[in-house]
């Protein structure tokens, strides 16, 4: 295994990128967009999940008896 040309062997390994601090890539512009559209996929989990619950939820109540005469019918 050969060392890259930018490390000596017998040298201290330099850190990358990340492990400085430093951006991951891309202009420092895009730096809020990107989190912009973390933050929406975040929301549309979210509301999925919401969704999937609602569902399972009216999915198991149970569903009230069927009669023959209308609820606003009046009793004689």
């Amino acid at each position: 295994m050969s060392a890259p040309d930018s490390e000596l062997v017998g040298t201290q390994r330099k850190k990358h990128r990340h492990d400085l601090g430093q951006e991951d890539h891309g202009p420092v512009v895009t730096t809020g967009t990107t989190r912009a559209i973390q933050m929406m996929l975040g929301l549309w989990i979210v509301l999925t999940l919401v969704l999937v619950v609602y569902a399972l939820v009216d999915g198991s109540r149970p569903k009230p008896e069927l009669s023959d005469t209308p609820a606003n019918a009046e009793a004689r």
